[in-house]
């Protein structure tokens, strides 16, 4: 008997009632910040993962962690004055005193190289991955209500750094755009009301030990929990300068609130010195 192709499959599928397949519907991502909880990968993914994917991509759903990667505004735009994340210089927006999203991004062992992506998306797509053409790439279908939170607590969305993020990343996730950056937007604001988010926007503008960084954040995360973060440093203008702190965090996701019961050894130790500048903007 010859196999159903494809296209059989998924007519079947679809034809099939909900509860058949037991696909987890779930209730929408909550919009608060303090309460948005992690969903399970929704069962539209299998579909996804069933067909191959488009340009050569990877299989969305197929991971094993996290890489939640934030950035030091100040010192990431050192250097390049003319993007328009940098040329906002005002002292109190988020990311002059917070650490910022960077991207957060499924990951599998032994993939350093984070080669994981692009789950389903077309090659014409991938070609314009490049950040000089983010923006022409199509909107991932973020909802206004989401996309207020996430310019904030990701100041490359003035480049358009989340078509990036979505496409390279959040595509193998399993969740909607919407669920995607409100996980990653609610840990960005999570981690600045903990002791070691406060502990950096209190010495902005000061250059600290990297002791005393990790010891503020083993107060949140208990004794050895500097182990699982990485800390990576840049030069500029003859200073060491915080710019990345990585974690390895859990697959499935937790809610943010529980970021300390997310984090998985196997983060790095990052290359900063035993003490580093935490970089403030230039002066408007």
């Amino acid at each position: 008997m010859r196999q159903p192709n494809g296209l059989a499959i998924l007519m079947l599928i679809a034809a099939l009632p909900a509860a058949a397949l037991n696909w987890n519907q779930g209730d929408p991502v909550a919009q608060s910040k303090s309460s948005l909880s992690a969903m399970p990968v929704p069962a539209a993914a299998a579909v996804v993962a069933a067909r191959p994917p488009s340009g050569g991509g990877g299989v969305a759903g197929q991971f094993d962690s996290y890489v939640f990667s934030v950035e030091w505004t100040a010192a990431f735009c050192e250097g390049k004055p003319a993007l328009p994340e940098c040329a906002d210089r005002n002292p109190d927006r988020f990311s002059a005193k917070n650490l910022a999203l960077h991207g957060l991004w499924p990951d599998k062992a032994n993939d350093a190289s984070h080669t994981y992506g692009y789950c389903g998306v077309d090659s014409s797509i991938q070609s314009l991955d490049r950040a000089a053409t983010w923006c022409q790439m199509p909107a991932p279908g973020i909802s206004d209500a989401v996309m207020s939170r996430l310019k904030p607590a990701m100041p490359g969305a003035a480049s358009c750094l989340q078509n990036h993020e979505w496409y390279k990343h959040g595509s193998c996730s399993g969740f909607t755009a919407d669920e995607y950056f409100s996980q990653a937007t609610a840990l960005v604001t999570y981690i600045a009301g903990t002791n070691f988010g406060r502990y950096l926007a209190a010495h902005v503008g000061q250059t600290v030990t990297a002791d005393a960084v990790l010891t503020a954040f083993e107060s949140d995360f208990g004794a050895g929990s500097r182990s699982l973060v990485s800390l990576s440093c840049t030069k500029a203008n003859g200073a060491d300068l915080l710019l990345d702190v990585r974690m390895k965090l859990t697959q499935p996701l937790r809610p943010a609130s529980e970021l300390g019961k997310m984090l998985l050894p196997g983060g790095g130790k990052g290359n900063c010195p035993a003490s580093f500048k935490l970089d403030e903007l230039p002066a408007r």
